[in-house]
Formats: C-alpha cells, sequence, structure tokens
C-alpha cells in the first residue's frame, strides 16, 4: 500500500479489546468464540454502527478449534452482523490480526467494502490437541463402534509417549527452532547482554503500570464480565507487574539455553488470552456517517527473511518499506509501537535500524534508516508486560498506537511486528 490509493484513505473509526489476561487464568472458561463475540458485539455497542452497514468481517487466530473452523464468520453471527456479510479467518501466527487489518484495508481501497470489522482473538487452553496415527485410528474406531462394548474397548489400548495426545507446540518447521531459541541466537549476533534485557523488561512493565494508573488503556479495554457466575469483572490486563525491579528478574534462570543463554521468562512476553477489533471506514463513508476517525492507515509494508538465519528481524525489512511508502523518514515519527515477543528482538530491531552496516549488507542503502528516540516507543509499555495474545497482538498495538497519537502531538505513528516463519509487518498511521 502506498500514498498513492486513487485518494482514498483508510480511517480508523474505534478499537476496543477485552483486557489481556495470562493464558489459564481469568479467561480460562471464554472460549476464542466467547471473547470474539463479546469485543464485536461491544464495538458495535460503542460506535452505535448499524450492523447491516458492515461490509465485510476479518478476523486473526493462531490457534483454531476444530469446532470453528471459520472463527470469523460464527463472531459475526454471533454478535448480530447480517448472515449476508461475508467472514473471514486470517491466520499468518503473530502476525495474523495485523494481516486482518491489512485485508480490511485492501478491501477498502479496493471499493469492494465501505465499513470492515477487523481485528484477532485467541485462548490458548481453546486449542485442539494433537494425536499421534495411533491414537487417531483407535479414536476413530471408537467413533464407528456400533454398541457401548465396541465404542469403549479402542479407549483401554490408548497409547503413551509419542503416541500420547498433546497439545500442538510451535516450533519453526523449516528450521526446527523456536521462538525463544531465535531470540538466544539475536542476542548473541548483536551481543545483546542479559541485563540489557531485563532493562528492557523493566521498562515495558514500569510503563504498562503508569499507564494503567493513569487510565491511559480505558479507550480500548472492555470490563469484561467472567464465567460462571458473571460476577467479577476483568477490568485491566493482568500480565502487568508494579512490583518489577532488575533483582526479581536477575534471579530467573534461561528457558531456552540452560547452561549459557540469557532470555528469560521475565524478559519475554507472556502468552495471553483474549481479543481486539477495529471499526474501519472509508473516509468518505466515515464522512457520510458523521463519524470522526482517530486515525488513517497512511501506508503498510510486509517482509519475509530467511527463518534459519534471521526469524525475528523481519521488522527492520518492512520497516524501510513502509516509511517510503508513506514518503517519510524515521524522524517523522512521534509515536513507535514495537511488539515485544523478547527484549532482544527489539533491541536487535532499534540497533538494526540505526546500523550503516545492516542498512548496507542487509537493505542495499547507503545509510541507515535512523536512530529510534526510546522516548517515543511503545511509551505505555508492551507485550512483555501487556501479554501476548497470538492472533490478537497485532490488532492491539494498532490501536493502541491510534488512541496515544490522537491524545498528543504530531502526526505520525509507526507500528512493527515479527512473525513466526521469519514475516515482518510495519504500518504507518496518521492522525490527520
Amino acid at each position: 500500500m502506498s500514498p498513492d490509493n486513487n485518494g482514498r484513505r483508510v480511517a480508523i473509526i474505534r478499537g476496543l479489546r477485552t483486557p489481556f489476561a495470562k493464558s489459564g487464568t481469568l479467561f480460562e472458561n471464554l472460549s476464542s468464540l466467547d471473547l470474539g463475540k463479546i469485543a464485536a458485539v461491544e464495538l458495535l455497542n460503542r460506535t452505535e454502527i448499524t450492523p447491516s452497514e458492515i461490509d465485510r468481517v476479518f478476523i486473526g487466530n493462531v490457534i483454531p478449534s476444530v469446532r470453528t473452523p471459520n472463527i470469523a464468520r460464527e463472531i459475526a453471527l454471533g454478535s448480530g452482523v447480517p448472515p449476508s456479510v461475508p467472514a473471514f479467518t486470517v491466520t499468518s501466527a503473530c502476525a495474523s490480526a495485523s494481516h486482518a487489518f491489512t485485508s480490511a484495508v485492501d478491501s477498502i481501497l479496493s471499493g469492494d467494502s465501505g465499513v470492515v470489522i477487523a481485528g484477532g482473538v485467541d485462548s490458548a487452553h481453546d486449542s485442539s490437541y494433537l494425536a499421534g496415527k495411533g491414537q487417531r485410528s483407535r479414536l476413530y474406531g471408537q467413533a464407528k463402534g456400533i454398541n457401548l462394548i465396541d465404542r469403549a474397548m479402542p479407549l483401554f489400548k490408548m497409547g503413551s509417549g509419542e503416541d500420547a495426545i498433546s497439545l500442538p507446540l510451535m516450533p519453526e518447521r523449516s528450521s526446527g527452532h523456536t521462538l525463544g531459541e531465535a531470540a538466544e541466537k539475536l542476542a548473541r549476533k548483536y551481543h545483546i547482554s542479559r541485563e540489557d534485557q531485563d532493562s528492557f523488561a523493566v521498562r515495558s512493565h514500569t510503563l504498562a503500570s503508569r499507564a494503567q494508573a493513569e487510565g491511559i488503556f480505558e479507550d480500548e479495554i472492555i470490563h469484561t464480565f467472567v464465567p460462571p457466575d458473571f460476577t467479577d469483572i476483568v477490568s485491566a490486563d493482568n500480565c502487568v507487574r508494579y512490583d518489577i525491579s532488575p533483582e526479581t528478574l536477575a534471579a530467573l534462570s534461561p528457558i531456552f539455553d540452560k547452561e549459557f543463554g540469557t532470555v528469560t521468562e521475565g524478559n519475554s512476553a507472556p502468552l495471553s488470552d483474549g481479543a481486539s477489533l477495529m471499526l474501519l471506514m472509508s473516509e468518505d463513508k466515515a464522512r457520510a456517517l458523521g463519524y470522526k476517525p482517530i486515525a488513517y492507515v497512511k501506508s503498510y509494508a510486509y517482509s519475509a527473511v530467511d527463518p534459519s538465519d534471521e526469524l525475528l528481524m523481519g521488522p527492520a525489512y518492512s520497516t524501510p518499506t513502509a516509511l517510503d511508502r508513506a514518503g517519510i523518514g524515521l524522524d517523522d515519527i512521534d509515536l513507535i509501537e514495537v511488539h515485544e515477543a523478547f527484549s532482544s528482538q527489539v533491541i536487535a530491531y532499534v540497533r538494526a535500524l540505526g546500523s550503516k552496516g545492516f542498512a548496507k549488507e542487509k537493505l542495499g542503502r547507503s545509510q541507515p534508516i535512523g536512530e529510534v528516540d526510546m522516548e517515543r516507543l511503545n511509551v505505555s509499555g508492551g507485550s512483555i508486560a501487556i501479554g501476548h495474545t497470538l492472533g490478537a497482538t497485532g490488532a492491539r498495538i494498532i490501536m493502541t498506537l491510534a488512541y496515544r497519537m490522537s491524545k498528543r502531538k504530531g502526526n505520525f505513528g509507526l507500528v512493527s511486528l515479527a512473525s513466526a516463519g521469519g514475516i515482518g509487518v510495519s504500518l504507518v498511521l496518521e492522525k490527520e
């Protein structure tokens, strides 16, 4: 997407999300579908948009349930969007919600849609389980049983070890490495110390706790009632720690390279459950319906790198392209939201943008992209403190940036996110 879009602009009208709750805690009795419907119904209610005005729905989701193979469609139908409105589930690992967002942007710019709901949702405990070949055969045999004995017998033969039922893990199929191992590799390559990583994590929690105390997230967070009694209300992200310190983080052991590693649970983003949705419109449609956008989409860009070598460095490649397409430089950016999968990943991204060697060797540019002003980066904390809901984070950081931009001086904001598979995505938003 570039500035030249036949004069059309995409407006972000409103964004809402549930709190992000550490997986297996406050939302353990809510499925991804439940969380998605909560966000969608509240978005429709608060914007007072007539559901029949919705043209498309795009929802990102990483941990699917076999019961909802197209969860976007179920969320749309369950929230009052007319059955005639197509809805599509998008899966691109951690970039799923970002991909849903840019799919919505493309749909509007092409003229296919005027009003779109886009975002993402995930609940880790809502995952489908994996069964080995032997288990699948026995379960299939159990389902085909004619009588009670026929159905019960295969269950007594359920295996263990490699044949056991298990939760799906997510190593990179192409490289066999996990994202955490890639974060360790980045720390070594860019000479990022354990102290630097822990310090960045403390910064994330400190800024997020301050933002919570000041009510910064109130515009975006839905106060969510929790089953089974629906008497308890979750009104804030529960991964944020007010008592964090370098000393507490220094006491944690590495989790991916136990002998020489520097990546720990404390300087990594915790897995969380939640939903993030936004209402997008063409600028003309927003004006016709009387809405005042909180931001506009200026440009976006995707990149892909070799996952065996630069798994988490995709945004260092997508960012310069997004800036070029917006016709601006890094110095023109007033606020930056970078997904904090790991401290080492964000620090490496910042160093790469300021590196002349990276610019020349990797980007074919004579000059670096620019130095990142840390006073403008993740000013409300990031995923290390708030949590990482795989299918929803990409939308969360976009809406957080849009809301922060609407209340500060300056006109441009940058979003960058690294995803599994070596994918990077960057977006430029503008306020006016």
